[in-house]
This record gives structure tokens, sequence and C-alpha cells, in this order.
């Protein structure tokens, strides 16, 4: 069976698309008028409102009420060195450190509650579900812009009774430092990562454009086999890069 033709939106949106990205036009720039754009191609006003519509929901243009149509500005993507988080073993919150290392004034918010474990949350702990865990949500900022959110969860039973039972509470921020303080040193961090559409409250607080992804990361800190803190991790796909160093063991002399 032949393909079918794409709709004319769908042909012109691809048409002003590899304009951008060839950068004929680029980020700041108007594109030409509703008017403009029925004339280059034929068509109705509602074919170019949808082509416009389709680059809107792809993150690529804005429409600014009474002045037109502009290519969005593309932010220039920052990395966060997740592999490089623990080149050296933190004294203190890596996010603080990486964000300051950039240049830029590192502060968050947080709220902290002890609840129970789901049977999700339960399974990536090794815990019981309804077992008491703390969780902890994060809006990490770098020069009062949102960069990340975060919400963590640990068994309490772990660190009840300790200076560190509240995250934010005591002297020492950060996974590391905290467990190191009631002597549970972590032997390794895991991290799965996925892309996807940002739930409503992600835009908010993230203040994203739309039709940008966000890149989402599940991390869990374990002392031996054992996991004691994990954490659901969002940033905005337009904003940061994800650069992993990956160390290869040296070649073993032969005995």
């Amino acid at each position: 069976m032949a393909a079918q033709p794409k709709p004319a939106y769908q042909q012109i949106a691809d048409d002003i698309r590899q304009r951008i990205l060839d950068g004929v036009y680029q980020g700041g720039d108007k594109l030409p008028t509703e008017a403009d754009l029925m004339a280059e191609y034929g068509v109705s006003r509602i074919v170019v409102r949808n082509a416009v519509q389709a680059l809107v929901s792809e993150g690529l243009v804005t429409t600014q009420r009474g002045k037109g149509m502009f290519v969005r500005e593309q932010r220039p993507l920052r990395k966060r060195i997740s592999g490089d988080l623990y080149g050296k073993r933190p004294t203190a919150s890596p996010m603080k450190r990486q964000t300051e290392a950039e240049g830029r004034r590192s502060e968050w918010e947080y709220q902290t509650r002890t609840t129970t474990a789901t049977k999700a949350v339960a399974e990536r702990l090794a815990v019981e579900p309804g077992d008491e865990i703390v969780r902890t949500t994060y809006r990490f900022f770098g020069d009062d812009e949102p960069i990340m959110l975060s919400t963590s969860y640990e068994p309490r039973a772990l660190t009840a009774g300790t200076p560190i039972e509240q995250p934010e509470g005591g002297p020492i921020t950060g996974v590391v430092p905290r467990m190191d303080s009631i002597e549970q040193h972590i032997t390794h961090v895991t991290e799965d990562v996925n892309a996807r559409a940002p739930r409503p409250y992600e835009t908010e607080q993230l203040q994203m454009a739309p039709g940008v992804p966000v890149v989402a990361i599940t991390r869990t800190y374990f002392v031996d086999d054992q996991p004691v803190e994990t954490c659901d991790i969002v940033v905005a796909a337009d904003r940061y890069t994800l650069s992993y160093t990956i160390p290869i063991p040296p070649i073993e002399e032969p005995s």
C-alpha cells in the first residue's frame, strides 16, 4: 500500500522546523506572519495555525498576542555530571556543590513527613508495604531559577532517634555524609534514566515551556546489598544534558 501524503499542516511544520534546525531561523527571530505563510504555501489560515501549534507543542515556537510568532530561545544545556557526583566521597550536598561550581547560587525548598511505604516504594527500599518511611520533596534553584525536583524516601527504622532522622533538620546535608555519620557507609548508587512528558505540576514547578519533555531519574543508594535511600529526580530536558564518567578497570597483570 502506498504511503499516504502528510496533511498540509504537517508539511508546513516540517519545513519551518527544518529551517529552525538549519539556523535559518534562530532563537528570538520573528517568524513570517500568518498572512505571509498563507501566501507562501497557498493554504488557509487554519492550516497555518495548525502548523504553528504543532511547533509550539514541540517547544520550538512561542506566540505572543499582538506581536506574532517567534523561535523560542534554546537554553544552553548545562551538564548534570551524574557520573562525577561521587568522584570523591562528598561531605555535603553534591547538588549544591555542582550548582555553585557553575557559578550560580544554590538554594532549595523542601517538605518532610513520616508516612508509610507504598508497594512500589517498599520494593525499592527492600522493606514491607506499610512500614514507616521518611518522605522529603525538594525543589532546587540556581540563581532563583527552578532546576530540579526530587522526592526521596528513607526507611524510618534506619534513622529514627539519630541526629539525621530529618534529612534537612540536622547539621549534615547530602545522603552520603548523613549516612556516614551513623556508620552506614554507602557503597554504590544506581540510576535508571528515562525521558517522558511532564506531569502538569512538574511543568508548573519547573516553569517549563510547552512541548519540553523531562528527564526522570530513579536513584537508589546502597550499603552493600541494602538500599538505604531511593529518590525520584526530574529535570527539564532543555536545561541539562546528562554526562557520565564510567571508569574502566585496569588490565590485570598476568600472575
